[in-house]
């Protein structure tokens, strides 16, 4: 018995208007029944519920961006290794001093491995 919405997702703005249709109900419910202290209590949690909505579709959305102008997909789906450093140095979680020095080694790795005459598509970023 799980909610099947048919496969369709709905838009940011579809979500919106759902939501304040839905905030207009309680509220009135509230005012009618419970009081303006709970009404106004419970219009602020709605207002804030809708912006971590909006916060939340945003970062969805740019993620989702992040990841398909990241590029540089093999046909395995697989980002290279110089792609997967530059995420991880734009994300923070490496300084430029380590990001230039993995990426040296990397480059040196991939000139050796070209020399060698070995495909250079199967290197991994890190030494294990």
């Amino acid at each position: 018995m799980g909610s099947d919405t048919g496969g369709r997702s709905y838009s940011l703005t579809e979500i919106f208007a759902i939501k304040f249709v839905l905030a207009d109900v309680v509220i009135i419910a509230a005012l009618l029944f419970a009081g303006p202290v709970y009404a106004l209590a419970i219009t602020a949690l709605l207002v804030v519920s809708v912006f971590l909505v909006w916060y939340l579709m945003r970062r969805t959305e740019a993620a989702e961006d992040r990841k398909r102008s990241a590029g540089s997909e093999g046909e395995t789906g697989e980002l290279d290794p110089v792609t997967k450093l530059q995420n991880r140095y734009a994300d923070g979680d490496l300084t430029e001093a380590e990001f230039e020095a993995k990426l040296e080694r990397v480059i040196d790795a991939n000139e050796r491995a070209e020399r060698a005459g070995m495909e250079t598509r199967e290197l991994s970023l890190e030494r294990e």
